[in-house]
């Protein structure tokens, strides 16, 4: 079974914490074994490691914040995301945006911009290989928060540049939405509304058009948003908040939005996002409880055509946060056998594993090559 993962931190995981992706996640962890002073975990996800688990499409995230509240005399210590202000962030995206387009360079990854594009690559993947050569893996670009656009016109040079699908907000508020609130209650960055700057950004990605992640908008800013963009919605990496109370989880009400819009949400595997309860740890989370889940959206969905992996692995985490049966990349295929145990056919499996997001960017990625270069 193939695998199309929705979501994950390729370049941050490079840029951020000086993984080198091309190696495979046990000389990552051996380099680590003394234990990092960060939230980086015990690593999951690299290239080797995606090829040998079937994955043949990811969305790559572009990722940074803008902050200008940030202490400028504060300890530099370049284990987090926040830039005091949208040219630094601007900046430290395009630097990720170099690093997978080297990784292309040498021909690990392959940037895809266009729906013939993808299927070119679906074909290299799925023809008999006559090289040894390691099959690149297709990678589909998404900014993970919109503050590395200084302008909301600006998002028409990151599109030429490829990226095909953009979130808002991240943790917190952006300078276009307001995401996930803090957990400190004295903060500033509680539920808040799109601003001015966000409505304008959507009325540009709409456009060219540009995919919008709902995930990580706050409840005020996510139905704004559905109201004042009728483009194609998704959500990368989102799980059921009536399982895993909380803001960071999507509502009943949310997950019918989106399908009603014909989206896709993919299903994250830190544990605090699959199980929620007082003392429970990940060691208590297994796979089996990221079916619920699956099935939750299914339910309200009224069929499995809305729900895919969006694995988020390596995301600010590691192993250690990850269901206790899910410690490497390619143990995500036990969800096959899971997911058949509670009445899915195999359509439906494939359907999650790649067939929803592959649908999903055939209707909204540029046609051809020549339609995303305009």
């Amino acid at each position: 079974m193939w695998i199309f993962d929705g979501h994950l931190d390729v370049a941050m995981n490079a840029l951020l914490y000086e993984r080198d992706q091309t190696l495979p996640v046990e000389k990552l962890r051996r380099r680590e074994a003394g234990g990092a002073g960060d939230d980086r975990g015990r690593a999951m996800v690299s290239l080797p490691e995606l090829r040998g688990a079937g994955v043949a499409v990811i969305v790559g995230t572009l990722i940074a914040r803008a902050k200008p509240w940030v202490n400028p005399a504060r300890k530099i210590l370049r284990n987090d995301l926040d830039y005091p202000d949208a040219s630094m962030a601007y900046a430290a995206a395009q630097g990720q945006l170099a690093y997978y387009r080297l990784l292309e360079s040498r021909g690990l990854l392959r940037i895809i911009t266009d729906a013939a594009s993808l299927e070119e690559h679906l074909r290299a993947w799925q023809s008999p290989r006559r090289s040894s050569e390691p099959l690149p893996v297709g990678v589909i670009l998404l900014m993970e928060g919109a503050d590395p656009i200084v302008e909301p016109q600006q998002v028409r040079a990151w599109w030429s540049q490829g990226l095909r699908v953009l979130g808002l907000a991240h943790f917190g508020h952006s300078r276009y939405a307001a995401g996930t609130p803090s957990r400190d209650p004295s903060s500033p960055e509680q539920d808040g509304s799109l601003t001015l700057l966000g409505l304008e950004l959507l009325k540009h990605m709409r456009e060219l058009p540009i995919a919008l992640d709902l995930t990580h908008l706050s409840d005020t800013s996510f139905y704004q948003a559905v109201d004042a963009f009728d483009g194609p919605v998704c959500a990368s990496h989102s799980n059921c908040r009536s399982i895993a109370p909380g803001p960071r989880q999507l509502s009943d009400r949310q997950i019918r939005l989106i399908v009603e819009r014909d989206g896709v949400i993919g299903v994250a595997m830190h544990h605090a996002m699959i199980r929620q309860g007082q003392g429970l740890k990940a060691a208590d989370v297994r796979l089996g409880h990221v079916a619920e889940h699956i099935d939750h959206i299914c339910q309200l969905a009224g069929s499995a055509r809305h729900v895919a992996l969006g694995t988020d692995l390596d995301g600010g985490f590691g192993a250690e946060a990850t269901p206790a049966d899910l410690q490497s990349y390619a143990d995500l295929h036990q969800l096959a056998p899971l997911l058949s145990q509670r009445g899915f056919d195999d359509a439906d499996v494939a359907a999650f594993f790649h067939g929803n997001w592959l649908r999903f960017f055939r209707r909204t990625l540029p046609p051809t090559p020549i339609a995303a270069s305009l």
